[in-house]
């Protein structure tokens, strides 16, 4: 049983330390502490009370603690843990209104404190596995039967594919514990079978090691080291170039001083030195108007969030690039829900839809297609999806294209390689998410995940 207590504390660590702000996984940290104070409270009895026999260190008062520790932890995990699995289902499935949740959470614990006049406490604790029959296994049968609803009406194939992981992981263990932990016991309480529980959840545990290091994510989860990778370059981009463009500013400005000086004399010049000052007037234009450009795209990004009809800013998106879209023969199909508002930046967002667009304009050379798509998500989410019938972009490409400068245009104009960049951390910034998915010489799916207020 020790072995119990220590995966699941150490469990426990790696979820929460892999994202505190997630609800889903708060869930499951509180069931793995219930897994733990379960392993904890067998090994007092198993293990630390008879090692203190052994040696002559049954103190009364340290018994006196260690028999109120094992009947606390013994009490919270075989009770709260069917509550845990049922809240966990609800809010994971994303199928309930944070009110609806909020409610659950407080009815869901109605049947726990009847518990403590039926249960057992002397000499040990013994629970009432026989009224558990009627509220503990329902909660657990339903928080299965969400969970394969929450699957089989996913639409979203990443999040499908992360559920089936989920499910795949969690449900020997809740499966075993249903049977072996509940609903033997309640006809054999001495039954020792339920043991067997301890091996499940340690295949889980390996598993999950194994699936999150390869895959990155995992039930909500996103392992942060990229993410910090990431929030590191930008802040070093953002550093960076700040400094350059107030260097470059300034040789710029001093640049302008002098022509200033010139420019009343010039008729006073040959042809040839007109037409070089004239150069170098445009030359130092152009640069301000890049360096601005760069500016505005490596900035601290600060989003301030209300309510947006998001088929508006994308109609206003795409009266910008109307000429060029006329100009190059393409058609764009929109498919909208009806009163679709998201909460998020209205003037940054705007900025990522051009961005997207743009690229997905620049991606075909003559005629095209593009699919602009408003769906209502799963649960609190709204989903915007960009599709073109344009180059696409390689797979060796894909992986890059959303790291600060990279691109796959050329250096040309005032293309930096900092416009996909820009939109995923817009996106990250308003709760949200960008993914893309594309294959060369087929196209490109620019899909957007925002989220709604509350």
């Amino acid at each position: 049983m020790i072995a119990l207590f220590l995966v699941s504390a150490i469990f426990a660590i790696l979820c929460y330390r892999y994202d505190p702000k997630s609800p889903s996984l708060r869930w499951v940290v509180f069931l793995l502490i219930c897994s733990s104070l379960a392993g904890l409270s067998r090994a007092i009895i198993e293990s630390f009370i008879p090692a203190l026999n052994k040696n002559d260190m049954n103190f009364d008062l340290l018994n006196t603690f260690l028999y109120g520790l094992r009947i606390f932890t013994g009490f919270v995990s075989i009770y709260f843990c069917p509550y845990g699995i049922l809240m966990h289902a609800v809010v994971y499935s994303g199928r309930f209104t944070s009110k609806v949740i909020r409610t659950l959470k407080y009815i869901l614990l109605i049947p726990i404190p009847f518990m403590v006049d039926t249960t057992v406490y002397v000499p040990d604790i013994v629970p009432d596995f026989d009224s558990m029959l009627y509220w503990a296994v329902p909660y657990i049968c339903i928080a299965c039967i969400i969970h394969i609803y929450a699957y089989m009406t996913e639409k979203d194939e990443k999040k499908k594919k992360s559920r089936f992981i989920t499910l795949s992981l969690m449900f020997p263990v809740i499966l075993t514990a249903l049977i072996l932990n509940y609903i033997v016991r309640a006809f054999n309480s001495s039954n020792q079978i339920w043991r067997y529980v301890v091996f499940f959840l340690i295949i889980s545990f390996f598993i999950f090691i194994w699936k999150a290091l390869g895959s990155g994510s995992l039930n909500g989860i996103k392992l942060r080291y990229e993410r910090e990778a990431r929030e590191k370059t930008s802040k070093a981009v953002t550093s960076g170039t700040s400094l350059l463009n107030h260097s470059i500013k300034n040789q710029i400005y001093k640049i302008n001083s002098s022509l200033q000086i010139i420019q009343p004399h010039s008729h006073n010049l040959d042809a040839s030195c007109q037409k070089a000052v004239e150069i170098i007037n445009k030359s130092s234009n152009h640069l301000i108007e890049m360096v601005d450009r760069m500016q505005s795209q490596t900035q601290e990004i600060q989003v301030k969030k209300s309510n947006c009809d998001l088929s508006e800013l994308i109609d206003e998106t795409l009266n910008y690039v109307q000429k060029e879209i006329e100009a190059k023969g393409i058609t764009v199909e929109k498919v909208y829900e009806p009163n679709i508002y998201a909460y998020c930046d209205s003037t940054h967002t705007k900025e990522v839809f051009l961005n997207i667009i743009k690229n997905s304009i620049e991606s075909m050379d003559r005629s095209g297609n593009i699919r602009i798509v408003i769906t209502k998500g799963t649960g609190n989410q709204i989903t915007v999806s960009f599709t073109d019938d344009g180059s696409g972009i390689s797979e060796e490409n894909l992986r890059h294209v959303t790291e600060p400068f990279f691109t796959t245009k050329g250096r040309r104009g005032t293309n930096f390689g900092l416009g996909l960049h820009y939109c995923y951390d817009v996106m990250l910034k308003s709760n949200g998410n960008l993914h893309i998915e594309s294959e060369l010489n087929k196209g490109t799916t620019v899909t957007l995940t925002f989220p709604l207020k509350g």
